[in-house]
């Protein structure tokens, strides 16, 4: 189904709406209503879901998974790589920072595994036009400290990304919301100024995680270490480079979520969380690729192993010398062995990258080759760009255990082309502001993907994207290629039609390509490893983990 059929099963009747948006009935604990206007049938039929009914004083419902024959109660315990870079959505900005903030935020809607879109606050909505979408939220909802739930908390979450003060780096995403008005406590009705096709997806990610106006304006900077949410885990503690402690919120829902608590474990070192689970002192853990094998072959444990959206690469920063020269762009670009990277860094895990999009998505080019290896005309571009004597400049990393021998390995293979590449460790957070304050022509990063590639592209080579730290765009690129980049990543934003979509991706990936705006190497595999106690797990196609979705069995 295309981005326009989707908006327009919208506004059909409440069935079928649940049929079009990819919303099975089965599963769900409570009625999700959607398009609540322009048929017939929208006035006369009610689409119920399985299970028990509310009756007279209920707690509300909510989306929940499929509760039958799961145990309730335990703590379930995690072993992550890092800690959060933050939890509050408008300024977090890791990719691993989802894997927290969905157990503890309620979204507006969600993104389901395969991307499609589902209920959360709001279980009925209605496309009124192409520029205007009413929401409905669920009577009787309330954040962690009681207070309820409102329109009201939906525009200031919204008003709270684009506000150049919050420095958000998703605030891009939300660019075209001109507005949102507060009909009443539980109707906000979206005002955009442009079509938008990916805004479902957008409101599934961290612009819709809604977050209380009086709770977070009373805690200044206190709301991005332990913020008030309605989501169904709240926050007990965060202690840096330890742990963060998360416990059932008990007004969320009747049975639901099925865990008392959540402990994540920060253990920066892959092999220790594996040997965590083996031991039983980690119920979850990220699998890094050295340890797959030995994985697929461990009894009582659960491997799950997916193709997601995320993909490593340089970012490259074109407002710095001699990285605003293309050619020297290119030539560092063509005298990469990708393969060799992909097998000695990832151990064959992935694949090498032919672009930013990964097979994940419907937008993926399955037509786009893979830069090659190719030293001569490295050598080549490197001599008509000035630098055939040779050229040297810094690289920017956060050294952890994969990034470290990546660059390392970088640095040699650039070395036969003439090239001197010194290596700069940093933490996470000085890399990101010495990268985004032009200290640097290049950081070796990872970047998860989203659930629309739009999400993915603008975000990352959109002039003005939340991540595109170089804001490379006419004014650092001689001649129109980066404004040409822009324009057809806005006009792929403002169409339903999704082939015409890809068709503009299409064209975007490979211009992205040759012109080396971004230096790529592989698309990543996941691959998460659970103890055989853990019930209920389902990849994502965004890679994240919804820990609250988890039980435990008895």
């Amino acid at each position: 189904m295309n981005a326009r059929q989707t908006w327009e099963s919208m506004r059909l009747g409440r069935r079928q709406a649940l049929r079009g948006a990819g919303i099975g009935l089965a599963g769900l604990s409570a009625a999700a209503l959607i398009g609540c206007g322009d048929s017939d049938e929208a006035d006369s039929t009610t689409a119920t879901a399985t299970g028990t009914s509310e009756g007279p004083g209920a707690a509300p419902s909510v989306t929940t998974p499929d509760a039958s024959a799961r145990s309730m109660g335990g703590t379930l315990k995690v072993a992550l790589g890092s800690d959060p870079t933050g939890l509050d959505p408008s300024t977090s900005r890791g990719g691993g920072d989802h894997h927290y903030l969905y157990s503890i935020f309620d979204n507006l809607v969600n993104n389901g595994p395969d991307f499609s879109v589902k209920p959360g606050l709001a279980t009925e909505w209605e496309v009124v036009d192409d520029l205007t979408i009413r929401f409905k939220i669920q009577d009787g909802r309330t954040f962690h400290d009681g207070s309820p739930v409102t329109a009201e908390d939906v525009k200031y979450t919204i008003d709270r990304h684009k506000d150049p003060e919050t420095q958000s780096y998703s605030a891009g995403q939300v660019e075209s919301v001109e507005s949102v008005e507060v009909v009443d406590d539980t109707t906000a009705i979206f005002h955009l100024n442009t079509i938008t096709s990916p805004i479902f997806a957008i409101l599934g990610d961290r612009n819709g995680m809604i977050m209380p106006k009086e709770a977070t304006q009373a805690m200044g900077a206190d709301y991005n270490n332990k913020p008030i949410a309605s989501g169904p885990f709240k926050v007990d503690s965060w202690a840096v480079d330890a742990n963060v402690k998360l416990s059932r919120f008990a007004e969320y829902a009747e049975n639901y979520p099925y865990l008392d608590a959540i402990d994540v474990q920060v253990v920066p070192n892959s092999s220790v969380q594996f040997a965590n689970l083996r031991t039983g002192d980690a119920d979850v853990v990220t699998v890094d690729p050295k340890d797959r094998e030995t994985a697929r072959g461990t009894d009582n444990i659960q491997l799950h192993e997916w193709i997601s959206t995320a993909y490593t690469q340089v970012n490259i920063n074109t407002a710095v010398a001699p990285i605003t020269d293309m050619r020297v762009r290119q030539a560092l670009s063509h005298s990469l062995n990708r393969q060799a990277i992909l097998d000695a860094i990832f151990f064959g895990e992935g694949e090498v990258a032919n672009g930013p999009i990964t097979k994940a998505s419907w937008a993926y080019n399955e037509n786009l080759l893979p830069i090659p290896e190719d030293l001569d005309k490295a050598k080549q571009l490197l001599d008509a760009a000035g630098y055939g004597d040779g050229l040297a400049f810094e690289m920017v990393i956060v050294a952890d255990e994969t990034r470290t021998p990546l660059s390392e390995m970088m640095k040699a293979q650039w070395a036969r082309i003439g090239v001197d590449m010194t290596i700069v460790a940093r933490s996470a957070e000085e890399a990101g502001a010495e990268y985004r304050n032009q200290l640097y022509p290049m950081f070796l990063t990872f970047f998860s993907g989203r659930a629309d590639p739009d999400m993915t592209i603008y975000e990352n080579f959109h002039s003005q994207g939340g991540f595109n730290r170089a804001k490379f765009n006419e004014a650092f690129t001689p001649g129109p290629e980066a404004l040409a980049i822009d324009q057809k990543i806005e006009a792929a934003r403002q169409i339903y039609d999704q082939d015409e979509r890809k068709a503009l991706y299409d064209e975007i990936q490979t211009l992205l390509m040759e012109q080396a705006f971004g230096i790529l190497f592989t698309h990543r595999t996941n691959a998460v490893a659970l103890s055989s106690r853990v019930e209920g797990f389902q990849p994502y196609g965004d890679g994240k983990y919804r820990f609250h979705e988890l039980s435990l069995k008895a």
